[in-house]
C-alpha cells in the first residue's frame, strides 16, 4: 500500500471505531498529538476506546487527503452523541460523566499522518479554538476542574 492508502485505511478504522484494526496499523513507536497532549500507542488506544464508548457514533469526517513530502494531511470535523459513560479518570482528568444525550460538533481542523513501512507512526490534530477534548466537554456542559 502507498502511504496515502495506509493513512486512508487508518482514517477508515477511526471512523468505524475499530480499536483492534488501529492497533495493527500503528507502529510500535506510534505517537498521537492533540491540542495539549502527546500519547504513546497504548495511551492513544485507551483514549480512543474511551471516546468510542462514550460516543458510539463518533466521527471525524475526514476529507481532502493530500500527500506532501511523506506527510499526509486532510481536514476533519469531529461529531458525536454522548450516549455512553465518559470516564476520563484513567487519563488524570477527574471526570466520569454518565450519558447526557447531548451532541457535539467541533470546528474543522487539519489532521496529519506519517507513515513508514505500511505502519502509521504519527497522527496529529491541529489545535483549534473550541476543538479537542476541551471543546467536546464544553459542548456537553462540563466545567474542567
Amino acid at each position: 500500500m502507498s502511504n496515502l492508502e495506509v493513512a486512508k485505511r487508518f482514517a477508515d478504522l477511526l471512523e468505524s471505531g475499530d480499536v483492534k484494526g488501529l492497533q495493527a496499523l500503528m507502529a510500535d513507536d506510534f505517537r498521537a498529538k492533540g491540542a495539549t497532549r502527546e500519547l504513546t500507542k497504548q495511551q492513544a488506544l485507551d483514549y480512543l476506546q474511551t471516546i468510542f464508548t462514550a460516543f458510539p457514533d463518533y466521527r471525524i469526517g475526514f476529507t481532502d487527503f493530500e500527500e506532501k513530502g511523506g506527510v499526509i494531511q486532510c481536514s476533519g470535523q469531529e461529531t458525536g452523541t454522548h450516549t455512553g459513560v465518559l470516564d476520563l479518570n484513567p487519563f488524570g482528568i477527574p471526570i466520569s460523566l454518565p450519558p447526557t444525550g447531548k451532541s457535539f460538533k467541533l470546528p474543522k481542523s487539519i489532521n496529519t499522518f506519517r507513515v513508514v513501512g505500511d505502519k502509521v507512526t504519527f497522527y496529529g490534530e491541529e489545535a483549534v479554538q473550541g476543538g479537542g477534548l476541551a471543546g467536546i466537554l464544553e459542548q456537553l456542559g462540563v466545567k474542567l476542574p
